[in-house]
């Protein structure tokens, strides 16, 4: 759900809206649109976390930001052969195109990171006392 709001090129408030209305003309069963309406609620929560994360991240101690995306991270894991710690999600993404650690070009893999488990439990207080 949360990738919906993130894809600016095709994602707006309206779309869940407007697509509601062609479905209840073609008659697709209420359940379903019920469910699409569901959706479109869970998107809009997710656009307006994301909104607020990004604000978050402008005033974020600098080892709370990606140092890749410049994003809050969420769960920050350390890549043990540069000892660089990024958001697990972005290196994730990295890692399915380039198997390399992007600080210092070693190989790498999603199982060689390591969370950091008490850095994302200061992660999450901070943002609570925040928000």
């Amino acid at each position: 759900i949360a990738a919906i709001p993130r894809d600016g090129r095709s994602y707006t408030p309206t779309l869940f809206k407007e697509t509601t209305a062609k479905l209840r003309k073609l008659y697709v069963p209420d359940d379903v649109i019920h469910h699409l309406m569901e959706i479109s609620e869970l998107a809009e929560k997710a656009k307006t976390s994301q909104e607020d994360d990004e604000l978050l991240a402008d005033r974020a101690p600098s080892k709370y930001v990606d140092p890749i995306l410049g994003t809050l991270m969420t769960e920050p894991v350390l890549l043990p052969s540069s000892n660089v710690i990024v958001d697990r999600s972005v290196i994730a993404k990295h890692l399915l195109s380039d198997p390399i650690d992007p600080f210092n070009r070693q190989p790498l893999q999603m199982s060689d990171v390591i969370p950091q488990h008490d850095l994302t439990n200061e992660i999450m207080k901070w943002r609570t006392e925040e928000l």
